[in-house]
């Protein structure tokens, strides 16, 4: 991956600068829990390779299965979320304004893939504004969390910080609700946790591999 460093001269690279930072804190994270708390490492992980491929669901899901403390189930989702959109949206403006400051053949093509679908809710979220956006990231259906509510708020001509403002917030009630909901559920939760855990890394691990074969064979 080959990236401009001219790209600090832009607001999407200051934006990009700072999720790299957020990561950067994220790995700090687990370091630190892997010399002093190793019994958490897993839940971790575990919390986010699900949110990252499944959604924040099934994130959430494994965090009140393992008993964790609320609040800070909510602060690590949202830290988890917050690195993507911060990450993912400016890397998307920077492409749709067609600067190559990143130079990665599978990034380009999620990003070209995003694009699509970002333009297929452009209309309906246009129509309401922040309200609308607001409601797309509320929205437990597919393709409609945060990152790509974040595309499409550039799509429709929101500024950055409005775009980010609206998008960040809404994830953090999206989560501290789903929490709520799930709690409900709890006792089923904690009584399959085990296998839950299990069962998502396994579909994890199969569907990395379909990705690899896919490329493999293309």
């Amino acid at each position: 991956m080959k990236i401009d460093h001219s790209f600090l001269k832009h607001l999407e690279g200051k934006i990009l600068l700072l999720g790299f930072i957020l990561l950067g804190f994220y790995f700090i994270l687990l370091l630190l829990c892997a010399l002093f708390y190793p019994s958490y490492l897993q839940q971790l992980f575990s919390i986010t390779v699900t949110n990252v491929i499944f959604g924040r669901m099934a994130g959430l899901s494994i965090g009140v299965a393992s008993q964790m403390d609320s609040t800070f189930l909510v602060a690590f989702n949202f830290f988890i979320e917050s690195i993507m959109v911060l990450i993912l949206y400016p890397l998307f403006v920077l492409s749709w304004k067609k600067l190559d400051f990143v130079s990665y053949p599978p990034l380009s093509r999620y990003l070209e893939r995003s694009k699509k679908k970002a333009h297929k809710y452009e209309p309906l979220i246009k129509r309401y504004g922040v309200i609308g956006l607001i409601l797309f990231v509320l929205t437990p259906f597919a393709m409609t969390g945060p990152v790509v509510g974040s595309f499409v708020g550039f799509l429709i001509g929101f500024r950055h910080r409005v775009t980010l403002s609206v998008v960040l917030v809404s994830t953090l009630i999206a989560i501290i609700l789903w929490i709520y909901l799930i709690k409900n559920f709890e006792e089923t939760l904690v009584a399959y946790s085990d296998r839950l855990m299990v069962g998502l890394l396994i579909a994890a691990a199969v569907l990395f591999l379909w990705y690899l074969l896919k490329k493999t064979f293309r």
